[in-house]
């Protein structure tokens, strides 16, 4: 079951954690490359600018469709978040991914990360909504 609701705003590093797979084992599994899978991940390379072959790719090996592929939100630059805000994005894929027990500790983790941020206007309210909505949609 994923811990995405709908698939709101997710990213392909989000779709990544939710499908319990890293960017090399996916580079392993469809045979796209790593860097390919790297820059698309960090937000390098639009996903729309990827061959139809390489999303094909990707689509088979994490079993979902081209058009869910096409539809996900760029990955925030790092370099607009806070580090520690990053870090507990970070930590909250990984314990998606390896299911860990721990999930709703990093879950409020991410939270108050993302309050920080924004109360201390290190990032925008916009930036603080969109993943509010894309970690915390009720």
């Amino acid at each position: 079951m994923s811990i995405y609701r709908y698939n709101y705003g997710m990213t392909f590093l989000d779709l990544l954690a939710d499908k319990k797979i890293t960017v090399y084992s996916l580079s392993c599994k469809s045979g796209v490359p790593k860097t390919t899978l790297t820059d698309i991940a960090s937000g390098k390379t639009d996903i729309l600018a990827c061959s139809g072959k390489t999303l094909l790719a990707i689509s088979k090996t994490l079993n979902v469709s081209i058009e869910e592929l096409l539809s996900l939100e760029k990955e925030e630059a790092k370099t607009i978040l806070p580090p520690f805000l990053y870090d507990s994005i970070q930590e909250y894929r990984k314990s998606i991914r390896t299911n860990s027990n721990l999930i709703d500790c990093y879950s409020d983790q991410l939270n108050s990360s993302i309050n920080v941020a924004e109360v201390e206007n290190l990032i925008s309210k916009e930036v603080a909504d969109r993943l509010r909505n894309r970690y915390f949609r009720r």
